[in-house]
């Protein structure tokens, strides 16, 4: 059957498909993960003097390892109905040596659990570099713009001036403290280990006569030979779920604050003052051939809403995790971190993609600035009085009559700051806040030094043990 014929998922074949997650989450690489888990668990059996397990025995194994028959997995399973001893059979199938030992001591979710953790580790590995390049491409766009000076905007209206390069670290700053609660998860991971069936390691604790030492040095064995630097020493059957939970929440404020950062994209593209990338064949509207829609900046969204909706079910799972276990975790563990890690990884990839082409609208910027200035220029002007001793509740009070006479009138015609300023009232200033308006830049305070200084102090040193300098644009398919 066709692709085209049946349902497949719209991340892996559309948004990611050339994405490393789509073969990291893989069943290939699941069933592969299993195997590598009998291996590592007979490994340090045999090294801490089980006798059962020999070297010919793990060797077999290692060599058959990524040897499967997919047919013959897939009848064990169907007449099963159990995915782990479906698998077990068919490497010992083609392990007739090691077919005793395989899975010694062991309960299902050694590898389900173990597997998930290492996939998810390697998921998470990725998505930390992607991450990293999204916000480096932010920060280069904010440095190329510093200077830029653009309205700023409170309650969606007109409000003091700031720079383009300002806002852009505003964005950057919302995504690296997402990206930092990623790092430390990633730093804090723990793997489940061998506990047994519920978690009390008896197996284990037989196979080795009583020797909790050697039971406890092969859980640590096994972990460090996964290559995590952290386990639980507590679980049931399955490790706890709130790891998944957390996991599933850090992607979640990835999600929030790209929708944040996205609509803030959407709203000035509609104000004419961005315009995000947009390619020389691309299509804008079937109807409307002049469109130029910010149709990267609304798939973020939609993607981003997915994450910001996950934690939920989570959290649900969670909750109805049972005793020392219960299998309704399992369907929803299967769908939704897969689908969470890879949402990320497409909210990642067309972020970065929209940085990297995200221009400014220069000519218009400075026409919307130029018809706020007088306004702004008002504001200044207020400062500057009651430093010579005017009482601020009188300046505040003449300028807001003043403000909303002029604002009637800009319906009509450009409002000159001196006109504005006629009334005698400011006099004493007058020259000073026309000389400013003359430089908007006058305006924005410490935009220039402060998105220097968040870029140096914070974000760079933030990211660069995950940047790759040499990551390549990303051109998007769809």
């Amino acid at each position: 059957m066709a692709a085209e014929d049946k349902f497949e998922s719209v991340l892996s074949t559309r948004y990611c498909k050339n994405s490393p997650l789509v073969s990291i989450l893989s069943e290939t690489n699941k069933a592969t993960l299993w195997r590598q888990l009998w291996i590592w668990l007979g490994e340090a059996e045999k090294e801490l003097g089980l006798k059962q397990v020999t070297q010919e025995a793990i060797d077999e194994m290692k060599s058959q390892r990524d040897n499967f028959d997919w047919s013959f997995i897939r009848a064990e399973e169907r007449k099963l109905k159990h995915d782990v001893m479906a698998h077990n059979h068919a490497f010992g199938k083609i392990c007739p040596t090691a077919a005793g030992i395989i899975h010694l001591g062991a309960t299902s979710c050694y590898v389900q659990d173990n597997a998930d953790l290492i996939a998810y580790r390697d998921s998470i590995d990725h998505i930390l570099k992607r991450f990293a390049t999204v916000i480096d491409r932010l920060a280069q766009f904010s440095l190329n713009n510093k200077e830029v000076v653009t309205v700023g905007r409170t309650h969606y209206q007109t409000a003091s001036l700031v720079t383009v390069g300002k806002r852009g670290v505003l964005w950057a700053q919302e995504l690296l403290m997402a990206f930092q609660s990623l790092a430390e998860f990633r730093d804090k991971m723990r793997f489940r280990g061998i506990k047994g069936a519920t978690g009390t390691q008896d197996s284990f604790l037989t196979l080795f006569s009583g020797d909790e030492e050697k039971v406890e040095a092969l859980d640590e064995l096994v972990t460090k030979k996964a290559n995590f630097a952290n386990r639980f020493l507590i679980t049931g059957q399955t490790y706890s779920r709130q790891q998944d939970s957390q996991l599933v929440f850090s992607l979640s404020l990835l999600g929030a604050a790209a929708k944040k950062v996205c609509t803030d994209i959407r709203v000035l593209q509609a104000f004419g003052e961005l315009l995000e990338p947009f390619e020389k064949d691309q299509i804008g509207s079937s109807a409307m051939p002049y469109k130029k829609n910010p149709m990267k900046s609304e798939r973020c969204c939609a993607l981003a809403r997915k994450l910001i909706n996950a934690p939920q079910e989570a959290l649900t799972i969670l909750a109805d995790q049972g005793l020392e276990r219960t299998l309704d975790d399992s369907a929803g563990r299967r769908m939704l971190i897969p689908d969470v890690l890879l949402t990320a990884e497409a909210l990642l990839t067309t972020l970065q993609n929209i940085f990297e082409g995200l221009t400014v609208q220069t000519d218009n910027v400075k026409k919307i600035v130029e018809d706020e200035i007088a306004f702004l220029g008002l504001e200044k002007a207020m400062m500057m009085l009651t430093e010579e001793g005017v009482d601020r509740q009188q300046a505040h009070a003449v300028i807001r009559k003043t403000a909303l006479e002029a604002k009637q009138l800009q319906a009509t015609q450009k409002v000159d700051i001196r006109q504005t300023m006629a009334d005698p009232f400011f006099d004493s200033v007058r020259d000073r806040i026309v000389g400013l308006v003359n430089n908007p830049i006058n305006f924005t305070g410490r935009c220039v030094s402060q998105t220097e200084n968040f870029i140096a102090k914070e974000l760079k040193p933030t990211i660069s043990k995950y940047l790759d300098q040499s990551a390549a644009k990303v051109q998007l398919d769809v």
